[in-house]
């Protein structure tokens, strides 16, 4: 049923970090904040209840190439959506399909389970309760454990199988459009290697020197 509901900056450019080399002349080092990389290939939602409108963007913006910001969503399913049933609920599957007939574009709701989204590897629109509170994210790879997200309240985040299908309500929305592109931009390498485990319980090696851990150091600005 695509009438449900979910919810509760998009950064700026990457920062550079710039200073002196003595004799070889001076160097940029490009430096991304803990912001920007968790931001990274998602739309963070600007409102408490626009995580439908920053999901809808993050999917359309990342995944086909479409230039379309928060804002553009958000106003246009509310010009045509229940202004009150927004407001208390957040937007629909429902305002999404049609905002998107609107443009030309289709798109529907399907009762899959997670094992099929992992086979056609194509990224889509879930809505999941976490903690009595319902929320859209955009599932962005599928592993043999774990699921990848961009959830527009918190960035890029890893959640268990298991998990997600507890929290989330079978549904999965999906453009008809160019699906071929879609699945290039699913379980993307890049993305999940922001997760990569550390070792824990296993034997670690001999400790490195306090010299090398003072190279650890975030820059001046990297933390937000």
């Amino acid at each position: 049923m695509l009438v449900a509901t979910g919810c509760a900056t998009q950064p700026g450019a990457p920062s550079r970090f710039v200073t002196t080399a003595g004799a070889v002349g001076d160097f940029q080092v490009p430096v991304a904040s803990v912001v920007e990389r968790r931001y990274a290939g998602v739309v963070r939602q600007k409102y408490d209840f626009s995580c439908g409108s920053a999901a809808l963007a993050t999917l359309l913006r990342h995944h086909y190439d479409f230039d379309v910001e928060e804002t553009t969503a958000f106003r246009g399913m509310w010009a045509k959506g229940d202004r009150a049933q927004i407001r208390r609920l957040g937007f629909s599957l429902l305002d999404m399909k049609r905002w998107l007939a609107s443009r030309g574009l289709s798109a529907d709701g399907y009762k899959v389970p997670l094992a099929k989204i992992a086979e056609t590897g194509v990224p889509g629109i879930a809505l999941i309760a976490v903690r009595d509170y319902r929320h859209f994210v955009v599932v962005k790879g599928v592993s043999a454990h774990e699921v990848l997200l961009g959830d527009p309240s918190t960035g890029v985040q890893v959640m268990p199988r298991a998990r997600f299908e507890a929290a989330w309500n079978g549904i999965y929305f999906v453009l008809g459009e160019d699906q071929a592109l879609a699945k290039s931009r699913f379980n993307r390498a890049r993305q999940w290697a922001a997760f990569a485990r550390a070792p824990v319980g296993g034997r670690f090696q001999e400790p490195v020197s306090q010299q090398a851990l003072s190279l650890t150091a975030p820059f001046f600005g990297d933390m937000s």
